[in-house]
């Protein structure tokens, strides 16, 4: 299982990589701004901690999987970005700190050895007597992805007349079973050959990771989140559990962001029009069973060299040959 997460999530960052650099030769910015001009625009805020509450003082230390992206990558001028780089990033300016980043697969590897201050991207059963996780920061689910379709007429009636592009043993694979949907599915060998097939025509819809659908759907026009095919997965801020003075003020800070819309904000910038909350979402007509939303095989993205600094046409953002 963690051997295919690695690989899933190395085969998205280069996924990412050939969707950024296509989008900038296109002219088109799909990111927030840049940290240049982030930077520029940053309210003075006198910091909210001291040295005795930081592994640094003046910064707030970030772990995050930087394998796992949109959410966390690192781009080709070595700087870490995603959608947990850029939460993270809101974090620090809130608490009148400078960022810093660590690349860690968990809270419970990078926390306990003062590695980071947080870590971003933590389940809530990640909480034990050593780490406290909080706030809601991603959800995702399997999902469903459809063209050129009202995505409120799609219900699970609805998904037997169609053909849905999945990958072979994903979790969205395993969603569809679970859900009992009686459509035609069409395997491929990763979730960009699925959009590539929606986008010609081969397939009428798409089941795949939300996330990691709505972040492709931007560069297919008229593509649209349909629902969530399985259980919601919700991801937050992690913390020792013995740093109260840290925890109080990354919670304080992290409630702001999120009730003034600086969170939502960020989340539309990576995945579009994907709800924030993704609760009440279930396709109409699927029914989760009990034993939904244990742990499945991920949705890998196509594989491709780690060499980011070719030229990529968006046009097939399968190709990514370094």
């Amino acid at each position: 299982m963690e051997k295919a997460a690695h690989l899933r999530t190395g085969r998205m960052a280069a996924l990412v990589l050939s969707l950024l650099l296509g989008v900038c030769l296109s002219g088109c910015s799909l990111l927030t701004p840049s940290r240049t001009e982030a930077a520029r625009n940053r309210e003075q805020v006198a910091p909210a901690l001291d040295a005795s509450s930081l592994v640094q003082e003046g910064v707030l230390t970030v772990a995050l999987d930087t394998a796992d992206a949109p959410q966390g990558m690192t781009g080709t001028d070595g700087e870490v970005t995603g959608y947990y780089a850029d939460v993270a990033r809101a974090l620090a300016q809130r608490l009148g700190l400078k960022v810093a980043f660590v690349s860690a697969t968990s809270a419970s590897n990078s926390l306990p050895d003062g590695s980071a201050d947080i870590f971003l991207g933590a389940a809530a059963s990640a909480s034990d007597d050593e780490v406290t996780v909080f706030g809601s920061c991603l959800e995702d689910a399997p999902a469903l992805f459809v063209k050129d379709v009202d995505a409120a007429t799609v219900s699970a009636g609805t998904l037997s007349t169609m053909t849905v592009g999945v990958q072979t043993s994903s979790a969205a694979a395993d969603a569809l079973a679970k859900a009992g949907v009686t459509a035609e599915q069409k395997a491929y060998a990763n979730v960009n050959e699925c959009f590539d097939a929606l986008a010609s025509g081969e397939v009428d819809c798409v089941a795949c990771d939300a996330t990691a659908g709505a972040y492709l759907a931007r560069a297919y026009e008229g593509v649209g989140f349909a629902g969530t095919l399985g259980a919601v997965s919700v991801s937050g801020v992690a913390v020792l559990s013995s740093a109260s003075d840290l925890s109080d003020e990354v919670s304080t800070a992290f409630e702001e962001i999120a009730s003034d819309g600086t969170l939502s904000a960020v989340h539309a910038q990576w995945y579009g029009s994907l709800p924030s909350s993704l609760s009440d979402a279930l396709v109409n007509g699927v029914t989760l069973s009990e034993d939904d939303g244990q742990d499945a095989p991920a949705d890998t993205p196509a594989s491709s060299s780690s060499d980011s600094s070719s030229e990529v046409d968006l046009s097939d953002i399968n190709r990514f040959d370094g």
